[in-house]
C-alpha cells in the first residue's frame, strides 16, 4: 500500500504428500512445522534470502518495498476436491524497520480459494494502476454482456483499503472486434473502449489532454445501478452523446441588458438552490455540469449567441479553477474562467460563454464545489451591418470613475462630501458620473466597469446596480479580508442615468469604466457588435518555460491573426475585423502583492484590471480594446508574475459586412 513501511518477501508453497489433509479450512505455516510436505514455487529464478522462492526481483536495485505487481501463481498439483492447492506468506526482512503502525497488505484472487476469517468481503484488492489517486487516471470496470446492463462477475469492485469509490466508469467487454477475432471479455476488454472514446474526445478538440479528459470520460455515462455513483458500475457506463452538429457561421449580435440580474442557477442544496434539482451540488473536485442557459432564464430560447453571467464559485474542496464554456463546441481544461486560490471562499468572475449545442453551457468544476450562475444579459445574433442599440464602445483610456480611498485624480462618490472613507456596512453608494468622461452619456444604455473592494474590513461582496433599482440578488464581487479583489460588469442606465454599489461590509470601493453599451439613440452602425469564438488560450507567458513577468514589466501580446498552439487551435481573431476582444486575464502565483493592467496603448492608464496577493492566483475578466491596426495589446504588471490571456470573441469596426 502507499506509504508502506517495512521490507518483505512473499513466498509460495504447493504441498508435496496427503491428497485429503490440506484444504482451505486449515491454517499451515509450511516453514514452521510442515517443511518436509511443501515445495517451494520459484516465481523469479532468483535463489533470495535463501529460499529460491522470494519474489523481490524488483527490488535488488534498491526500488521501493514493492512486493508484487499482478503476479499469478499456477501451482500444478492435484489433490482431492481441492486441486491447485498453493499456500502464500509474507515475511518481514531481516534487518528492516518495524513501522509505527501496521501496513496494510492487500492481495486480490481470481476464481481461487482462501482460508475462512482471512478475507475481506468488501472491496476488491488494490492494483497500482487502477487504485490510483490520481485523477488523471480512469478505474474502468466491465459490463458483460456489452449492450446489457450487468457488471460482469469478474469485474473489480471497490470501495478502495481507504474508501474511495472505485471503478471510476464501466465499460463494454465480451465482444467481437477486428483485433483480436473472437469475443473480447474482461476488463482487459472494458479499457480500450474507454481509451477509444478518450481518444474521440480528444480528437474532436473537446477536452485537453490528462485530467480534463478523464473527467469529461466520467461526466458523459449513463447511471446503473443504485443512483449515483457507486463501487460497482462507478459513474456509470460510458456513454458518448450524439455527434453535434456543424456550428453555424457565427454572425454579428448586440447585448441586450437585463434590467435586473437574473439568478439561473445555485447548486446548494435547501433553500439556495436555483435551476433544474438533477444540478444540486456540492461537487466533487472534477466535475462538470451542463446548464440549458436558454431554456432554464428568462433568455430568449432561439436567436442567441452568447450569455454574458457572473459565474460564482463557493465551497469548492480545494484550490483550482472554474471554467465556463459552449457545450460540445470548446475543450474541456482548455481555458479557465476563474480561480480558486483558497479553498471554500467565495469568489467570482463575469463571462461572456458563447452558447453551445441546444443552449446549453457547461461547467468544469476543478476545484469542486458549488456553481452560481447570474445571467446579466445576452447577445443577440443574425444583426446587420447597421444597429443603433447593443453595440460596445471601449474607450482609449480606461477612466477611474470612484475611488473612496481619496487618491489623486480619482474623484469621491457625492454622498462622501470631500472626506474619504470607507463605505460603511450595508451601505449602497451613489457613483458619480466623471465630468470629463468621453463615454457618450446621452446615447449609452449601460456601462462596462471594474469593480474592486479594496482593504474590506471582513468578508462579504459588492452588488453593483443602475440607481433606484429593487429586487436584486446577484453579487459582482466576493471580497475577504487581506486583499483587494475585482470584477467586470456591465450595468445599465436607466432612470436615473447612474450606477450605485452596495457592499455588506465596510471597504473601499474603486470603480473603472472601460467602455459603454450604446442605446437605441445612438447612430446606426456595426461599430462593436459582437462575434463570439471557440473559447481559446491566447496567451500565457508559461510557454516554453518562459520566465514570468518581472516587477513593472510591460510585454506587447498579439491578439488578431494568432496561430498560437492551443487545445483546440485558437479561431482567427481577424487583424481587419476586431476592434476589441472579450478576454479572460489571469495572473499565476505572485509573490507579493499587485496589480495587472492590460490596455491598447501606448500610454498606461491609470486603472487596473485585476489586483492580486502572494501566492493566489486570480482571474478577472477583460473587454480590451486593441491598438489598431497592429491588434495588440500591452500588459503591464507591478509585481512579478506569469499572466495568462483566453479570448472567447471580439467586436467589430464600422464598415464589417457579412461573408458573401
Amino acid at each position: 500500500a502507499t506509504g508502506q513501511k517495512t521490507d518483505y518477501s512473499l513466498e509460495f508453497y504447493e504441498p508435496t504428500t496427503s491428497a485429503g489433509e490440506f484444504n482451505y479450512s486449515y491454517n499451515y505455516n509450511p516453514l514452521q512445522s510442515l517443511t518436509t510436505q511443501f515445495d517451494p514455487i520459484d516465481l523469479d529464478g532468483y535463489a533470495g534470502n535463501g529460499v529460491d522462492n522470494v519474489y523481490n526481483a524488483s527490488q535488488k536495485s534498491g526500488a521501493n518495498p514493492l512486493e508484487a505487481d499482478d503476479l499469478c501463481v499456477f501451482p500444478l498439483n492435484l489433490y482431492g476436491i481441492d486441486y491447485g492447492i498453493a499456500f502464500m506468506r509474507m515475511r518481514r526482512n531481516a534487518g528492516t524497520p518495524v513501522g509505527a503502525t501496521p501496513d496494510v497488505v492487500e492481495v486480490a484472487l481470481t476464481d481461487g480459494y482462501v482460508e475462512d476469517t482471512y478475507d475481506t468481503p468488501s472491496g476488491s484488492a488494490g492494483k497500482p494502476v487502477v487504485d490510483s489517486k490520481n485523477p488523471g487516471v480512469v478505474a474502468v470496470g466491465a459490463i458483460d454482456p456489452p449492450a446489457g446492463t450487468a457488471i460482469a462477475y469478474y469485474s473489480s469492485q471497490g470501495p478502495t483499503i481507504d474508501g474511495r469509490i472505485k471503478p471510476d466508469v464501466s465499460a463494454p467487454a465480451g465482444f467481437a472486434s477486428v483485433a483480436y477475432g473472437a469475443a473480447f471479455h474482461g476488463t482487459s476488454a472494458a479499457s480500450p473502449v474507454t481509451a477509444g472514446m478518450a481518444a474521440l474526445l480528444q480528437g474532436a478538440g473537446l477536452a485537453a489532454p490528462g485530467v480534463p479528459t478523464a473527467a469529461l470520460v466520467k461526466h458523459f455515462v449513463t447511471d446503473l445501478g443504485v443512483a449515483g455513483t457507486d463501487n460497482v458500475f462507478g459513474a456509470g457506463k460510458i456513454l458518448l452523446p450524439p455527434p453535434p452538429p456543424a456550428a453555424a457561421a457565427a454572425t454579428p449580435a448586440k447585448y441586450i441588458p437585463l434590467a435586473v440580474p437574473v439568478r439561473g442557477l445555485d447548486t446548494r442544496p435547501g433553500t439556495n438552490h436555483v435551476g433544474p434539482a438533477a444540478l444540486t451540488g456540492p461537487y466533487p473536485a472534477q466535475s462538470i455540469i451542463d446548464f440549458d442557459v436558454l431554456g432554464e432564464t428568462i433568455v430568449p430560447d432561439s436567436g442567441v449567441s452568447a450569455v454574458v453571467i457572473n459565474l460564482t464559485s463557493t465551497s469548492s474542496v480545494g484550490n483550482g479553477y472554474l471554467q465556463a464554456y459552449p457545450y460540445l463546441r470548446a475543450s474541456n481544461g482548455g481555458t479557465s474562467t476563474l480561480n480558486i486560490s483558497t479553498p471554500g471562499v467565495a469568489r467570482p468572475n463575469f463571462a461572456i460563454v458563447p452558447v453551445g449545442v441546444d443552449g446549453t453551457i457547461s461547467i468544469f468544476l476543478q476545484a469542486g464545489g458549488n456553481a452560481i450562475i447570474d445571467v446579466l444579459g445576452y447577445y443577440l445574433d443574425g444583426q446587420s451591418a447597421d444597429v443603433t442599440d447593443g453595440r460596445f464602445v471601449p474607450l482609449a483610456q480606461p477612466e477611474r470613475w470612484m475611488d473612496t480611498r481619496g487618491q489623486a485624480g480619482a474623484p469621491l462618490p457625492v454622498a462622501f462630501g470631500v472626506v474619504p472613507r470607507k463605505a460603511n456596512d450595508n451601505e449602497t453608494v451613489l457613483v458619480p458620473n466623471l465630468a470629463s468622461t468621453d463615454v457618450d452619456m446621452v446615447n449609452a444604455q449601460a456601462l462596462v466597469v471594474n469593480i474592486t473592494a479594496a482593504a474590506p474590513a471582513a468578508n462579504g461582496f459588492l452588488r453593483a446596480l443602475t440607481t433606484g433599482a429593487v429586487g436584486a440578488t446577484h453579487s459582482n464581487v466576493n471580497y475577504t479580508t487581506g486583499t483587494a479583489s475585482a470584477n467586470t460588469a456591465i450595468i445599465p442606465l436607466t432612470g436615473a442615468g447612474s450606477i450605485s454599489v452596495f457592499t455588506t461590509k465596510t471597504t473601499h470601493i474603486i470603480v473603472d469604466v472601460v467602455g459603454y453599451i450604446t442605446s437605441t439613440d445612438a447612430d446606426a452602425s456595426s461599430y462593436g457588435l459582437f462575434i463570439p469564438i471557440t473559447p481559446g488560450r491566447a496567451f500565457d507567458s508559461r510557454a516554453g518555460a518562459a520566465p514570468p513577468f518581472i516587477a513593472g514589466e510591460s510585454r506587447t501580446v498579439q491578439i488578431t491573426d494568432l496561430v498560437a498552439p492551443t487545445i483546440p487551435p485558437l479561431p482567427l481573431v481577424p487583424g481587419d475585423e476586431a476592434i476589441g476582444v472579450s478576454s479572460n486575464l489571469t495572473v499565476v502565483s505572485p509573490p507579493n502583492t499587485g496589480f495587472l493592467t492590460v490596455y491598447p496603448g501606448p500610454v498606461q492608464p491609470a486603472t487596473s484590471n485585476l489586483n492580486f496577493a502572494p501566492g493566489k492566483t486570480v482571474a478577472n475578466a477583460a473587454l480590451l480594446a486593441l491598438e489598431l491596426p497592429d491588434g495588440t495589446v500591452i500588459a503591464t504588471i507591478s509585481k512579478p508574475g506569469h499572466v495568462i490571456i483566453d479570448i472567447n470573441g471580439y467586436f467589430i469596426p464600422d464598415g464589417y459586412f457579412l461573408p458573401g
